[in-house]
């Protein structure tokens, strides 16, 4: 005996495709075929005995084959009714893969943020990775050179920095402004409270480079505008080299409160609160590309990050 295509329906034949089948038949014969059961198979399925009872009776029109046959009490699987339950299962499971909430854990996430940022927020990152995505590689990348090319092309996945103008097709969340505080070593004249901050600018100024260049679309650090300006200014490569900087001289650095309280701990310096009338205020935002915009995972981690920052930080009065 030959087998029918399955689940072809009455009405019309022409057009190729699965227009031609009624896969809702699908979700009833597994049930049917897994509880063996018309009436519990029903309830699976959220149809009334009678209507699960009509659609066994097409399905076994469909197949030319009883499917289920009753023995005794309960009802046994033909032998094509063996045959079919588990290709069934395995199709189901994948429909269900492709229309349901379910995305696939990414194999890597990269976040491209400013190195002082990335000391206090990486180990963070790696722990709620190894709790929610143990399969995924966090990737901290400490540039913001050419952020928004790599957002577009998928080499970063989320940037922390501003940008002035980002272009089509790219979110933005501003973070609220973090207070700012300064950063020397032991002992230094600043540490007595003696000096505002316009009149910072006679100590050594240190900056840590940004390596950007600004244009349309690319992405900064808020650094900037925090930094005392004054007759000598000495730019580093990186947080790590300004705090070693800071200790052999009497020079500052004015950052965000986080970042200085953590390198005050790790280095032995000194914090000191800014005085004077306009204080400058330390202003980021998050930066990702709208294909990543409804991705749960990837919703999660800037959820994540803003909390971060956010956490135990004062705000500018």
């Amino acid at each position: 005996m030959s087998v029918q295509p399955a689940l072809r329906i009455d009405e019309p034949e022409e057009g190729p495709g699965l227009g031609r089948y009624d896969l809702n038949l699908l979700v009833v014969l597994t049930a049917l075929l897994r509880r063996r059961n018309i009436t519990h198979a029903g309830r699976d399925v959220r149809l009334s005995q009678p209507a699960a009872s009509r659609a066994l009776t097409r399905l076994r029109a469909v197949y030319g084959n009883d499917l289920l046959v009753k023995r005794d009490r309960s009802f046994e699987l033909t032998g094509l009714g063996q045959f079919l339950l588990p290709k069934l299962d395995f199709t189901l499971e994948g429909i269900d893969r492709i229309l349901g909430p379910y995305m696939p854990a990414p194999e890597r996430f990269t976040v491209a943020m400013p190195d002082h940022q990335a000391l206090t927020l990486s180990g963070h990152l790696s722990r709620y990775f190894r709790e929610i995505s143990p399969s995924t590689v966090f990737l901290p990348l400490t540039s913001l050179a050419q952020s928004m090319n790599h957002l577009e092309n998928g080499q970063v996945d989320l940037v922390l920095g501003n940008a002035e103008d980002a272009p089509a097709g790219f979110f933005r969340r501003a973070l609220p402004p973090f207070a700012a505080v300064g950063l020397c070593r032991q002992g230094h004249p600043a540490c007595r409270g003696r000096f505002a901050h316009g009149d910072l600018g006679r100590f050594l100024s240190i900056r840590i480079g940004s390596g950007y260049q600004a244009g349309f679309g690319e992405v900064h650090d808020g650094l900037e505008a925090l930094r005392p300006r004054g007759r000598e200014t000495l730019t580093v490569p990186d947080i790590h080299t300004a705090a070693s900087l800071l200790l052999d001289t009497d020079g500052v650095l004015v950052l965000p409160e986080r970042t200085a309280t953590y390198l005050a701990s790790r280095y032995g310096l000194a914090t000191f609160a800014l005085r004077g009338r306009k204080l400058p205020e330390y202003q980021i935002g998050l930066l990702w590309h709208e294909r990543s915009h409804r991705d749960g995972i990837h919703a999660g981690v800037r959820s994540v990050v803003a909390s971060m920052m956010l956490e135990g930080c004062s705000r500018p009065d």
